[in-house]
């Protein structure tokens, strides 16, 4: 059934309000295009990300969003000030600056989007492969052709990552016509992950010189498996030495102050003008918290998702 477009809003229109990258490249797009050459640092960034958008569209993007920051922070930091009292001219040039950092900061983050995602996937391509790889060998030794065996990758929902990178093979081979050392080499340009871009370099490289694909995707996954039992031993490494330095933080720390605030509270006195039972409130419920949330967010960057 379809859903009633409210009054005044064209199908268009809506579909406008929903990607916000055409509406940018509407009205921006023609304008942005001598600026490409300055934004081209985020063409690799946004096919490792897969980001389906061209390199103009996210440009448009980018400029339409730091540019309404700059603008919709403009009034309200001009009525917070002019409320103090400011010459008119000061409050226009405080607020003029403020909406160029505000557009400034926006532009940015959006500059930097594209690359955070792509190393997010990259991470978890990364996870992916160690069964990609096995799951690669043992259709090879079914004697799979390897078209057919990505098309199969491009179904697992396992490896979400790698089906996706999969599937894009697929569709230079199928959709767009090309043969699949060409797919493959593409691919590998556009993999964020350099371990799976290696691996179907390799495979070209197999394919092109008619070579046994089922010995090198063994060898592969062998190579791969010792390159991840060699991480997961350096992880627990890392992990004991990150357990000294727990215990050392978060109890052996707290202990000595509160003993040392214990003391300073039966000698009396203070410390910097605050009263020994502030101070220990202070510790207790605020730097003991923040040191906690510190380890626990080192604690996740280090051992990633499951």
């Amino acid at each position: 059934m379809k859903k009633a477009v409210p009054s005044g809003i064209d199908e268009q229109q809506l579909t406008l309000l929903k990607a916000p990258w055409l509406l940018a490249f509407r009205f921006l797009g023609s304008r942005i295009q001598k600026l490409l050459p300055r934004f081209k640092g985020l063409t690799g960034s946004l096919q490792k990300a897969a980001l389906k958008l061209s390199l103009q569209s996210y440009a448009s993007l980018l400029v339409m969003f730091a540019g309404i920051a700059a603008i919709t922070s403009f009034l309200p930091i001009a009525d917070i000030v002019g409320f103090a009292g400011s010459p008119l001219l000061l409050v226009f040039l405080f607020a003029l600056g403020m909406g160029a950092v505000f557009g400034a900061a926006v532009f940015g983050i959006l500059y930097a989007l594209p690359g955070l995602l792509a190393s997010s996937r990259r991470s978890r391509m990364d996870r992916e492969l160690p069964f990609v790889a096995s799951h690669m060998s043992i259709l090879a030794a079914g004697g799979i052709p390897p078209t057919r065996m990505f098309k199969l990758l491009g179904d697992s929902v396992t490896t979400p990552e790698v089906a996706s990178d999969s599937n894009e093979i697929v569709r230079d081979v199928e959709i767009l016509g090309n043969d699949i050392m060409t797919a493959l080499e593409a691919e590998r340009d556009r993999s964020a992950s350099r371990p799976f871009a290696e691996m179907l370099e390799g495979l070209v490289a197999t394919i092109r010189s008619g070579g046994d694909m089922k010995s090198y995707l063994q060898d592969a996954t062998r190579t791969i498996m010792d390159l991840k039992r060699i991480a997961a031993k350096s992880l627990i490494e890392t992990l004991g030495a990150f357990a000294e330095v727990y215990v050392t933080l978060m109890i052996v720390f707290p202990l000595l102050i509160i003993v040392m605030f214990s003391v300073m509270s039966l000698i009396g006195g203070g410390l910097g003008g605050f009263s020994v039972t502030s101070m220990m409130i202070f510790v207790t419920y605020l730097i003991i918290p923040i040191c906690g949330v510190a380890v626990m967010v080192m604690l996740d960057q280090m051992v990633g998702e499951d």
